[in-house]
């Protein structure tokens, strides 16, 4: 991959006014009723002025999936190029998500964007959209399906560059709690592989204790909970569910805080600023939600007939309060919630305002004058 296929993530602050309520993703759950209406009307092919696009999704409820598909649709109705972006959106198995992919088989769009659950267990249904001429765009988890274009952060850097900047805030040695994503999810593999590479560098670190938190929440603090006690780990890298871990730290450290790697969302990066004077170190690694609108960007140059990379990876990076402090202030949202991702701006990629973003409409969607 050549270096223009490839992006340093930077970030865009909304200031709200103190007016503003919170502003929360419009993304409606999927019933049944509405999936199989989408699965058997009548639909017609996209018309020559315009794309039309599915979007399959398969896990509903959570808020970075949430602002992804936010980030397609903001996308999609910035390029003026697409008629509709069709979004199933649900908890479902891989069997579920075929289903949803062949659906919009049936619909004739013209390009799926799809996050699978699965590396492979989708793969015959993506590959099936690929014959039909159809163009798919994998975003967020890899999948080994055939001519199926990938468009994500990059999983194994994120692994890579969190251990590395945890080792330095650890001294190189110490006992690390390894806090993983979903098994067999892709990211949570290849994020996996950059961790242990970086791990066997340092031979006096060591996983003292590895979970899985499935990327929920409540888990994840469940978990911190029952596992820190007072000296037993000097690190923890977690896979993304991070504030709920440091909410822990206080109540079962004795106010004493050791070295965390999280994500860029809302929460933790206010907690990496305001809890730096107790000697906190947060390590905020880069994965930004908004890929779903470089996924776009990627499905829009393909149906344009542009090259296009197989793989398109946008390059983490790891900041600390001690030196990245302007860019951590400068990327926290007052008014957003704690799980928000707030990188919300992928240069090259996306080009959609906050506001755009927040409103979350698709191109199909009524104009009411305030795109």
């Amino acid at each position: 991959m050549n270096d223009s296929s490839k992006s340093t993530l930077t970030t865009e602050r909304k200031e709200m006014t103190s007016g503003n309520k919170r502003t929360k993703f419009a993304i409606a759950s999927a019933s049944a009723l509405a999936l199989v209406a989408s699965m058997f009307a009548a639909a017609s092919p996209a018309v020559a002025a315009g794309y039309s696009i599915g979007v399959s999704n398969s896990w509903a409820g959570n808020a970075w999936r949430e602002e992804m598909v936010c980030a397609i649709k903001a996308q999609a109705t910035n390029t003026g190029k697409y008629d509709k972006v069709l979004v199933s959106s649900r908890n479902t198995d891989a069997a579920g998500q075929s289903a949803d992919i062949r659906s919009f088989i049936t619909q004739k769009v013209n390009a799926i964007i799809v996050n699978s659950g699965d590396t492979s267990a989708n793969n015959p249904a993506m590959e099936e959209a690929i014959a039909a001429g159809i163009k798919v765009i994998a975003v967020d988890n890899s999948v080994t399906a055939k001519g199926v274009t990938l468009v994500s952060n990059d999983q194994v850097k994120y692994g890579a560059v969190g251990a590395e900047a945890l080792a330095k805030a650890m001294g190189y040695k110490g006992n690390v709690l390894y806090m993983r994503g979903i098994s067999g999810a892709g990211a949570d593999t290849d994020r996996d592989k950059g961790f242990r590479a970086v791990m066997k560098k340092y031979p006096k670190m060591k996983i003292a204790k590895e979970v899985f938190t499935n990327w929920d929440w409540a888990k994840g603090g469940e978990l911190a909970n029952q596992l820190l006690v007072p000296g037993k780990f000097q690190g923890v890298w977690t896979s993304g569910i991070d504030y709920p871990v440091v909410e822990a730290m206080g109540k079962r450290l004795n106010g004493k805080y050791i070295p965390l790697v999280g994500a860029d969302n809302n929460k933790f990066l206010q907690q990496t600023a305001q809890l730096a004077s107790k000697g906190f170190v947060g390590i905020v690694v880069s994965n930004p939600a908004v890929i779903g609108g470089a996924a776009l960007k990627v499905a829009t140059d393909m149906l344009d007939g542009k090259s296009v990379p197989a793989s398109n990876l946008i390059t983490p990076t790891a900041w600390t309060y001690k030196s990245n402090k302007k860019e951590i202030d400068g990327l926290f949202f007052k008014d957003q919630e704690a799980t928000f991702s707030s990188a919300i701006k992928i240069p090259g990629y996306t080009n959609f305002t906050a506001a755009q973003l927040f409103r979350c409409k698709a191109p199909q969607d009524s104009n009411d004058g305030s795109r």
